[in-house]
């Protein structure tokens, strides 16, 4: 690794979010490699895009802060530990323009985040401005992905709001707007609890029913009782409670229809309803 370079020869922004303590030194290099390798490709390739997010020129320590976030120069859990650590290391005004940098940063990317998503015409210009109300203050939405995936978790965007501009993008979007949304869409299901699963708690209700009818079986070959010979096709009221509790707990509410759960000894007449 080269030198590292005098206060001089960095971008004024840089060198200030490095004497705030926000970076490391080697973080810092890091940076300046990433803005010689950008600089070289823009000198090489003057007619094409950079494949990378640039620092604009006279970018301030809000701008410098969240590039480096996107670059993940800075990585996430890195960033905010190190943000919950400053009233450990500083108070008065120097924790509060520290702790104000960290913020404004993450609310510029997270804010980008969703405005990729209106640029892109994935969702429209109320869902933006709700989103933008609900920017999560503790955790960073990188990538439109992340954006869409939070606007879902937290409600801003409904099931039958996100089918429809799922719809939307496949027939009328650009190409990087169903890769925001189809990507969305799979990490979503992935995030989806098991029981929250349609016909989940009717697989798990018909595993029930056949081991409850099997202990039955296996009850009716059983020599029969004084009590069940004076009274034939006698009931099993405890049996039928257990059964109906357990597929009641095993239901989510509104999953599905009620199941009705009578079970009785062989040769019983069923009671009528």
């Amino acid at each position: 690794m080269w030198p590292m370079p005098s206060p001089s020869q960095l971008p004024p922004a840089l060198a200030q979010v490095r004497q705030l303590g926000l970076v490391t030194d080697n973080e810092l290099d890091d940076a300046i490699a990433e803005l010689d390798i950008i600089e070289l490709q823009r000198n090489h390739n003057e007619e094409e895009d950079i494949d990378v997010p640039e620092l604009a020129a006279g970018a301030g320590p809000v701008d410098t802060l969240a590039w480096l976030l996107r670059t993940d120069l800075l990585p996430q859990d890195v960033f905010l530990r190190r943000v919950r650590e400053l009233p450990r290391q500083h108070d008065g005004a120097a924790l509060l323009e520290r702790q104000q940098l960290a913020a404004d940063a993450l609310r510029q990317v997270n804010r980008q985040a969703i405005d990729t998503l209106y640029d892109e015409d994935v969702i429209d210009q109320w869902q933006r401005d709700a989103a933008h109300a609900r920017l999560p203050e503790d955790r960073l939405l990188i990538t439109p992905v992340a954006a869409l995936r939070d606007m879902l978790r937290q409600g801003t965007l409904s099931t039958p709001q996100f089918e429809a501009l799922r719809l939307r993008a496949r027939q009328s979007g650009s190409e990087l707007a169903r890769i925001i949304v189809d990507a969305a869409a799979r990490q979503h299901r992935r995030e989806r609890p098991v029981y929250a699963r349609p016909g989940t708690w009717v697989k798990a209700a018909l595993l029930l029913l056949a081991l409850v009818f099997a202990a039955s079986a296996i009850i009716g070959k059983q020599a029969p009782s004084p009590a069940a010979i004076a009274e034939p096709g006698i009931e099993r009221p405890d049996l039928r409670q257990n059964a109906a509790h357990a597929v009641e707990s095993a239901r989510l509410p509104g999953a599905g229809p009620e199941l009705s759960i009578t079970v009785v000894q062989d040769g019983a007449t069923p009671p009528a309803h």
